[in-house]
């Protein structure tokens, strides 16, 4: 004999709508809607054109039913006429069963698809002049492409697996490399800076000089080495190397790469006066509530089937846990995000630089609720703060130690001032990681070298030796 504790299907249903982002939300509402017929749907706009005279005259059999009026229903299982009123506009099935127009017209909704590198580059196909073998070729080379837009295989390869010689693979790449972007059907990522730059007409530059004869110290931008070896002042290659920066590395990723997502907030956080005010972003969304006429039938009573009275029994306890769900979520987003800029006073007065240490247990603690409530809380949910938006996890950094001062200093802070270090650094005389180790630890951040690196190249920011300019 032991003493276990499951999880009822309601309860996994509240922990995943704690989860779910607005826009999750809104579709989980959406599809239960359609679900549950016990479920009703109220828009903002539909409350707001309500004549709020007639909320005085309002019987009590016509206000909206609270989700707790359900519980509350002592229902005779005989008595209820349930086929009856099924037959009116529901089956069991979920299905509408109401008389419909078999002439009215319906539009599959048709899906925005994005064009293909592929479908991209074949449409370019139709304006040039090739023969019978190269209308073959081309497009099966265009099909070898990766996503970013390099042809892996050698043109011996190819050429092996198709039977034919390797300079008609040549004169077919050849008329793949004219195509556009500049640089799709390169073998290498010099091949492809290259033929950026001879589509650019500076195949007789400095530029191409180091693409061509100092790869190996460029890839490691060792601009005093090139200066030497091409024999060229080395504020001129520094030039050079600017310009090569601006080719893309990756051509294909221009048509196939990922268009950035719009992020939408799930809490909005604004200053009124002297205090930070927390609003939940769900406007979009339909204010839930129970069908009103379910539940007079219920009163009135009438006979019915074992399965049909389960059936809607079932309906009816699944609706009036979603609302209660619903609002408990609303609940909890809002303690855990007033909860959050209390421990984070400093940055929502004053920025981003001024995160101070916190912990998921530290809000549990705060709310009284457990970890594991407030990591789902925070997953994957973005709040609009008056300095940007940011997602909850942000505000939840580990320490590194205290200040002169005495204060928590947080590993954000840590980086972010390690950012500002190296924008106002010399460019002529970059930080190297050992100097700002140093600086840090003049001003109280102890800090190992070693982790400075670390945070360094979180923010992507290159070594002393690339950042720095001859010019």
């Amino acid at each position: 004999m032991k003493l276990q504790q499951k999880l009822s299907f309601q309860m996994i249903q509240s922990l995943k709508l704690l989860q779910v982002n607005t826009l999750q939300l809104e579709q989980l509402l959406k599809t239960e809607l359609e679900m549950n017929p016990v479920l009703e749907a109220t828009e903002d706009e539909e409350i707001e054109q309500e004549d709020p005279d007639n909320k005085e005259n309002e019987t009590n059999d016509d206000k909206e039913p609270a989700a707790d009026e359900v519980d509350e229903l002592k229902v005779n299982e005989d008595d209820v006429d349930w086929e009856k009123y099924l037959e009116d506009g529901f089956d069991i099935g979920d299905r509408m069963s109401e008389e419909t127009d078999h002439n009215k017209e319906y539009y599959e909704p048709v899906s925005v698809q994005l064009v293909s590198l592929d479908e991209y580059l074949q449409n370019q196909l139709s304006g040039k002049s090739l023969t019978e073998k190269q209308k073959l070729l081309v497009p099966f080379l265009i099909g070898s492409l990766d996503p970013d837009g390099y042809l892996r295989l050698n043109v011996t390869e190819i050429a092996d697996f198709l039977g034919i010689s390797t300079p008609e693979v040549d004169d077919a790449l050849s008329i793949v490399h004219s195509l556009e972007p500049a640089g799709i059907g390169a073998h290498t990522l010099q091949e492809c800076l290259s033929l950026q730059l001879i589509a650019k007409h500076k195949e007789k530059t400095l530029a191409m000089r180091i693409v061509a004869e100092t790869w190996e110290l460029f890839e490691k931008l060792k601009i005093p080495e090139i200066s030497r070896h091409l024999g060229v002042d080395i504020k001129e290659v520094q030039a050079a190397i600017d310009d090569i920066k601006r080719l893309h590395p990756k051509p294909g990723y221009l048509i196939t790469g990922e268009r950035p997502s719009t992020i939408v907030p799930d809490l909005i956080v604004e200053k009124v006066d002297d205090d930070f005010v927390v609003m939940l972003n769900d406007k979009s969304m339909p204010s839930l509530h129970i069908n009103k006429s379910y539940l007079q039938l219920i009163k009135r009573g009438g006979p019915a089937k074992k399965d049909v009275k389960n059936y809607i029994r079932e309906k009816l306890n699944g609706a009036s846990w979603l609302v209660r769900s619903i609002e408990q979520r609303r609940t909890t987003m809002l303690k855990v995000m007033y909860a959050i800029i209390e421990r984070q006073k400093d940055f929502f007065e004053k920025g981003p630089p001024n995160l101070n240490p916190l912990k998921l247990q530290d809000i549990a603690t705060m709310v009284n609720m457990h970890i594991s409530t407030v990591s789902r809380v925070t997953s994957n949910k973005y709040v609009q703060t008056p300095h940007g938006i940011y997602e909850l996890k942000y505000f939840f950094t580990e320490s590194m130690g205290q200040d002169n001062d005495g204060g928590d200093v947080s590993a954000e802070k840590i980086r972010n001032r390690i950012g500002e270090l190296i924008e106002k650094e010399n460019s002529k005389k970059p930080l190297s990681d050992q100097k700002l180790s140093d600086i840090l630890s003049r001003e109280g951040f102890t800090i190992a070298r070693r982790t400075v690196a670390k945070y360094r190249e979180q923010q992507r920011l290159l070594p002393a030796r690339m950042r720095q300019k001859y010019d």
